[in-house]
């Protein structure tokens, strides 16, 4: 419902300024409130650079449908927590639960606006299956057939901006009670040194920076920048038998 709003309830200036109040939906309204409550925690970003040429290798050489990329680091990410438990956990003022399994949040831009659907037991998946729970997800989400128990019960969330348009950066607020966000702002190709020594070479690359967002309550630098590291060595090492491990 649109129209016009009393004098009283436009912000101090505004009286004059025409304008269309549309009324916030029960959705963007809880939206807001999340966001809001992920503004309070106290978050740091750090980030690091990935070549991703091992991966798309591997992609390349999949047998039937070929996942996407997104699958690929999906999987990876989700292993990686198995050496970082502190990363998939949720924080309290008195206590920090350690997630015993990964519920993988995979955030979607829908008409509804940023909604972030579960994949339950995301630890035990392979790549095929993972690519099938976030393309089902993501259609239910934009066509709106999603449902609460789709989205509740979270323990680590990716957030994929890039899939949107690319980026240099895109920070992202936590998804609050997690402790840890994994953000994904887009491939580019660039020149990469290559080699070691008297073999070194530039090549053009495929590169992702993504970075990781975590409640400092909960988490310090070191252990983030160990998870990265972790992970980028995944990445730029797993072979196909690696990605495809699990149901």
């Amino acid at each position: 419902m649109s129209g016009q709003l009393a004098t009283s309830d436009l912000p101090a200036g505004y009286h004059d300024v025409p304008h269309v109040a549309e009324r916030l939906r029960p959705r963007r309204r809880a939206i807001a409130r999340n966001l809001t409550a992920a503004a309070a925690v106290p978050s740091l970003t750090a980030d690091m650079r990935v070549d991703l040429t091992q991966l798309l290798a591997v992609r390349s050489q999949w047998v039937g449908r070929e996942p996407s990329v997104l699958a690929f680091i999906a999987k990876a990410a989700v292993a990686t927590l198995a050496d970082f438990p502190g990363l998939n956990a949720s924080y309290g003022d008195r206590q920090l639960i350690r997630w015993s399994t990964v519920n993988l949040g995979v955030a979607v831009d829908s008409p509804d606006g940023l909604m972030v659907p579960v994949i339950r037991d995301a630890q035990t998946l392979g790549v095929d299956r993972i690519a099938e729970r976030i393309a089902d997800l993501a259609r239910r989400a934009r066509s709106g057939e999603l449902e609460l128990a789709d989205l509740a019960g979270g323990t680590f969330t990716i957030s994929n901006p890039g899939a949107v348009g690319p980026s240099l950066r895109a920070e992202a607020l936590l998804n609050v009670p997690q402790v840890a966000l994994l953000g994904l702002p887009g491939l580019r190709r660039e020149p990469v040194v290559v080699g070691e020594g008297q073999e070194e070479n530039v090549a053009i690359r495929t590169v992702l920076d993504p970075s990781l967002t975590f409640d400092h309550r909960a988490l310090d630098g070191g252990e983030v920048l160990r998870y990265l590291t972790s992970l980028r060595d995944r990445l730029e090492s797993w072979s196909l038998a690696e990605y495809a491990a699990g149901e």
